[in-house]
């Protein structure tokens, strides 16, 4: 069964309270067991936060195969009947825009490296 990106935020949310009132407890108490709850929650809420990222990726990857196998299919087409350059040039300028929109969408979200966030 495949989780929705919302399920996944939801379940990182959940596991992040988890680890915050165990680190309240650690805190309170000392006992190792909080601790040790703490850095498990932690590490599945980090892994349902990757994973929902990765939803994203996913589902823009899948697209961008798509259009490259619709593009790929007119370029076929194009050199079976021998069309003029132009149409293979307009054919490949069609490919490179879309390559460059796919990589600015699977960025945008991102934190800026420079920035150290």
């Amino acid at each position: 069964m495949l989780l929705s990106k919302e399920d996944l935020t939801k379940l990182a949310a959940k596991y992040q309270l988890k680890a915050d009132k165990a680190f309240d407890n650690y805190q309170a108490t000392g006992i190792s067991r909080y601790d040790r709850e703490r850095r498990n929650a932690e590490d599945l809420a980090d892994a349902f936060r990757a994973a929902a990222n990765a939803a994203d990726e996913h589902a823009l990857l899948g697209h961008l195969r798509a259009e490259f196998v619709w593009y790929a299919s007119q370029a076929d087409t194009a050199l079976a009947e021998n069309a003029p350059r132009e149409k293979l040039a307009e054919i490949l300028e069609r490919i490179i825009t879309s390559a460059a929109v796919s990589c600015h969408y699977a960025r945008r979200d991102r934190p800026s490296e420079k920035g150290g966030a």
